[in-house]
């Protein structure tokens, strides 16, 4: 099983970490998986109701996945519900200066 975040799509990248700490050295290649939505209210509130389980943790929410089709099932619900809602890596354009 693992946890995928949720983030506010035009977040900054940064922000959208939560409590998950960067690496100390780590290259372009740097990448976290999560849900980007138009809506976070309303896309926790579905997944609440349908029973997908969430975890609150350093200001973040994170669901949890514990087969690949899920990701999907995930995304059609949220789409059909009306928040927009993608796969992506939500650590994109982070620089280590």
């Amino acid at each position: 099983m693992a946890y995928y975040p949720i983030v506010q799509k035009n977040d900054r990248p940064v922000a959208t970490l939560g409590h998950r700490l960067l690496p100390t050295f780590y290259m372009e290649d740097f990448s976290v998986l999560g849900f980007r939505v138009n809506d976070c209210g309303h896309a926790i509130r579905i997944l609440d109701r349908h029973a997908f389980p969430l975890k609150r943790a350093g200001g973040s929410i994170e669901v949890e996945i514990t087969r690949a089709s899920q990701m999907h099932d995930l995304v059609q619900l949220l789409n059909g519900s009306g928040v927009e809602c993608e796969i992506a890596d939500i650590a994109e354009g982070i620089y280590q200066g």
